[in-house]
C-alpha cells in the first residue's frame, strides 16, 4: 500500500463531498453503481471533479507531467509529421483536451520560426476552468495575431477537415472493470462495506463482452477495463469528422499484449502529488484516475467508421522518426547544465523503462492519405 501525502482541507472537504455523493448513489441504485458512474463523478463533476473543479493537476505543483511540459522536442517532432501531412490537408489542428496548453504554446511557437503556416488551431475541452488557465497561457506567450487563430470548442466540429492531436485523452474516460470468474466476465461494481466504498462483483455475467474479447486463456480472477463511453464516443467522432488525420498518442497496448496473463490486476492507475497507486477510493477529486488504452479496440472501431488505420508505433519510434536526435543536436554538449536537463529529458520521452514504450501512437485517416513520416520504422500496425 503506497503511503500517500496527507489531503489539503479543501482537498478533504471535496472528497467528503463526493463520497457522500456516491454512498446516496448507491443506496438509491439498490447496492452498486458501475466503476463507469464513479470515475465520472470524480473527474468531471461540475463542482467538484478533478478536471472541472479548481484543482492543480498538472506540473510539480500537480499530480503529473505530461509529454509536452518534459521538453517542446515532443511537440517540434509532432510539428514536423503535421507539415508532411499538411501537404494534402488544410492548415487547421484541432487538439483534444490540451492539457496546460503547452503543447499549443510550442506548436503555434514552432510553426511561426518555421515559416509554417497554421490557419486556425481549435482546442476542444469540456472543463471551463482548463479552458480558463489554456486561455491564460497561451495569451502570455503568443502574438495578437497567433493568439487569435486559436479557438476553443465543446464538442467536436462537423464534417472538420485538418489535423487531429490527442495526447493523454483517451484514457480519461470513464471505464466499467470487469473480473473473469469460472470461465465467464463479471462485472466489478462499487458498493459499501462497513461504511467505506469498496468492490463489489456484480451476481449477474456479461457475455456480451465475450464478442471481443477472448478469456479461454485468463484465469479466474484476471481484472480488465471495458469503457462503453469510450467506444461510443469514438463512434460518433469518426463519423462527425470529414477529412482528417488523427494521432492517438497513449499509454496503451495492442489486445494480445493487454490481455496477457501477467496482468491479472488490470490496468486502473491513479495519481496524486506524483504518487501512482491504484486505490481509486482515495483521494475523491484530488486525483487523476486512468486505465491504458486497446489500440486493437481503437482500430477496429475505425476501420468499421471507414477510416484507415496508416501506422502505430511507440513514443520513442515515433519521435525519433520524425527528427529528436537532430533537436537534441542542437544543444551544445559544453553547456553541461543545459545538455543534462535535455539529456534527461529526451530520455524521459524516449526510454522503455519511462514513457517510450509504454506509451503508443496510433495514426488514423479519413478521406485522405497518411504521410507515413513518423511510421516509417518499426511499424507494429500488424500487431493490432
Amino acid at each position: 500500500m503506497t503511503n500517500l501525502p496527507s489531503l489539503s482541507q479543501l482537498e478533504e472537504s471535496v472528497h467528503d463531498a463526493l463520497n457522500q455523493r456516491l454512498k446516496k448513489e448507491i443506496i438509491q441504485s439498490g447496492g452498486s453503481i458501475s466503476f463507469s458512474l464513479l470515475m465520472d463523478t470524480v473527474l468531471y463533476d461540475k463542482e467538484h471533479g478533478y478536471y472541472t473543479g479548481n484543482k492543480e493537476q498538472f506540473g510539480d505543483s500537480g499530480d503529473f507531467i505530461t509529454a509536452p511540459m518534459i521538453s517542446n522536442i515532443f511537440t517540434r517532432c509532432f510539428l514536423n509529421a503535421f507539415k508532411e501531412n499538411f501537404l494534402h490537408l488544410p492548415s487547421s489542428i484541432l487538439e483534444l483536451g490540451a492539457g496546460n496548453g503547452q503543447f499549443a504554446v510550442d506548436l503555434m511557437i514552432a510553426a511561426g520560426k518555421n515559416n509554417i503556416v497554421i490557419d486556425q488551431y481549435l482546442i476542444y475541452e469540456i472543463s471551463n476552468n482548463l479552458v480558463k488557465r489554456q486561455q491564460k497561457i497561451l495569451k502570455e506567450n503568443l502574438s495578437k495575431e497567433i493568439f487569435s487563430k486559436v479557438v476553443w470548442v465543446s464538442k467536436i466540429p462537423e464534417r472538420f477537415e485538418g489535423i487531429i492531436f490527442a495526447n493523454e485523452f483517451l484514457d480519461a474516460f470513464p471505464t466499467n472493470i470487469y473480473e473473469i470468474k469460472n470461465k465467464q466476465i463479471y462485472e466489478r461494481k462499487v458498493g459499501i462495506k462497513n461504511n467505506q466504498l469498496g468492490w463489489k462483483i456484480d451476481s449477474n455475467p456479461s457475455p456480451e463482452l465475450e464478442s471481443f474479447i477472448d478469456i479461454e486463456d485468463l484465469s479466474s480472477g484476471y481484472i480488465f477495463e471495458y469503457s462503453k463511453k469510450l467506444d461510443d464516443w469514438l463512434k460518433d467522432f469518426f463519423k462527425i469528422i470529414k477529412k482528417a488525420i488523427v494521432f492517438f498518442v497513449d499509454y496503451g497496448f495492442c489486445q494480445s499484449e493487454l490481455f496477457h496473463q501477467d496482468r491479472m490486476e488490470g490496468t486502473l492507475m491513479c495519481h496524486y502529488k506524483h504518487y501512482a497507486h491504484t486505490n481509486p477510493f482515495a483521494c475523491l477529486g484530488a486525483q487523476d484516475i486512468t486505465c491504458h488504452i486497446n489500440f486493437s479496440h481503437i482500430s477496429r472501431l475505425a476501420k468499421c467508421a471507414g477510416c484507415t488505420v496508416g501506422g502505430f508505433v511507440s513514443q520513442a519510434n515515433f519521435l525519433i522518426n520524425t527528427g529528436a536526435l537532430d533537436f537534441l543536436g542542437e544543444h551544445d554538449p559544453n553547456n553541461i547544465l543545459d545538455f543534462k536537463i535535455q539529456t534527461n529529458a529526451f530520455q524521459k520521452l524516449t526510454s522503455p523503462a519511462e514513457m517510450g514504450d509504454l506509451v503508443k501512437v496510433i495514426g488514423i485517416t479519413k478521406n485522405t492519405e497518411l504521410s507515413l513520416f513518423g511510421f516509417n520504422k518499426n511499424d507494429r500496425k500488424f500487431q493490432l
